[in-house]
């Protein structure tokens, strides 16, 4: 089995979300999200924000899911609840479509 690399999302990762949520048939998460890559390719991601989740449906990943779900709820309470101010502001504005 190849190893699964998890980190966060970055602005060129856009049109692979893109990609694999047309091919999971659901929308791409908005803003930031935690991926799960295999030899390089997006293989699935769970939106830090609104938690929408998106995998290639033609690999096996519902223990990765689980995980990159955990992952976005523990960034989620990072930065709306016990976080620093900073990064709660950030967060609200983002959601209001105040910035990118």
């Amino acid at each position: 089995m190849n190893p699964i690399n998890i980190r966060f999302s970055t602005d060129s990762d856009r049109p692979s979300l893109a990609e694999l949520a047309e091919l999971d048939g659901h929308a791409a998460p908005q803003g930031e999200a935690v991926i799960a890559e295999v030899n390089g390719r997006i293989v699935a991601a769970v939106g830090v924000a609104d938690g929408v989740a998106v995998a290639d449906p033609f690999v096996l990943m519902s223990d990765t899911l689980d995980l990159l779900r955990l992952r976005a709820e523990q960034e989620r309470e990072r930065t709306l609840g016990r976080g620093p101010l900073l990064g709660r502001l950030m967060l609200i504005r983002q959601r209001a479509g105040v910035i990118a």
